[in-house]
């Protein structure tokens, strides 16, 4: 499949402000609705403040912004190997990491997702998401997959997913590739247009990704099939692409308490086996 078959009646749909631009650059401008999720996460007025001006200043009018309250739910999935639900991840109350953590609002507001989703993907061809793993690792970005995910096989559109993967997130990556077939080529990213857009989140301190973040030169969409594909069919781990990460990345994992970091391991390990 070409390039300009999935930037055909295309739909985005990215859980925070700045996921578009971070994880669907290439395709941006030729959206016909760029749909993102999340608005307010209690307790952060700044953010809170900021993200409404950026929303407000957003260079594309293609723009849709449900602005749910997000759940605070980041880290708390046991990461390397996770539990996958229908609703997403499976947030640990015992790996806690934000104030505002909230695992009821996050099984509760999926179908309230799907629901809003419906008549804004209705009519698509395609759709590109989050992918089963979230790039790097983040349960709203698997969330929101898990809700367009449900909706394909009633509206009929394709669902692609952005191939970045980062350490934190390669299991539940390898585990999922089963599912999604080949790359489409390499889609060339505008960093001029991608950087203009990165101010404004800079600017309303609404930026939540590295500020010494590089864009890639291009980047890589796989279709996301609901069934296993045949072996020939199927993307490889040579078909995904490595996210760039500062050295210190993963350093402020060394400043959270021991005893959660072990009950992380713990849970790690057990639903490795239960996931086989």
């Amino acid at each position: 499949m070409s390039s300009a078959d999935i930037l055909d009646r295309l739909a985005i749909v990215m859980a925070h402000p700045d996921d578009e631009v971070l994880w669907a650059g290439s395709a941006l401008r030729a959206a016909e609705k760029i749909v993102l999720v999340y608005g307010d996460m209690p307790g952060w007025d700044e953010q809170n403040a900021g993200r409404k001006v950026a929303m407000a200043e957003f260079p594309l009018k293609t723009l849709d912004w449900l602005a749910m309250t997000e759940s605070g739910v980041f880290d708390s999935a046991s990461w390397p190997e996770v539990r996958e639900t229908e609703y997403g991840l499976y947030p640990h109350r015992a790996l806690k990491l934000l104030h505002s953590f909230d695992p009821d609002r996050y099984r509760a507001q999926f179908p309230a997702l799907r629901e809003a989703l419906r008549p804004r993907l209705a009519g698509m061809r395609n759709v590109i998401a989050h992918g089963p793993w979230g790039e790097y690792g983040h349960e709203d970005h698997v969330q929101v997959f898990r809700a367009v995910a449900s909706l394909v096989g009633e509206l009929g559109f394709q669902l692609w997913v952005p191939a970045y993967v980062a350490p934190k997130s390669e299991v539940l990556m390898r585990r999922n590739l089963r599912f999604c077939g080949k790359p489409t080529p390499p889609m060339p990213i505008d960093g001029v247009f991608a950087e203009e857009i990165a101010q404004i989140y800079k600017r309303t301190k609404t930026w939540t990704w590295f500020d010494s973040y590089v864009w890639p030169e291009t980047e890589q969409f796989l279709p996301w099939s609901a069934e296993v594909l045949p072996e020939g069919q199927r993307a490889g781990v040579g078909d995904v692409q490595r996210i760039v990460l500062p050295a210190d990345h993963d350093a402020w994992r060394k400043h959270l308490p021991w005893r959660r970091e072990m009950m992380r391991k713990a849970l790690s390990w057990l639903n490795g086996r239960k996931a086989g």
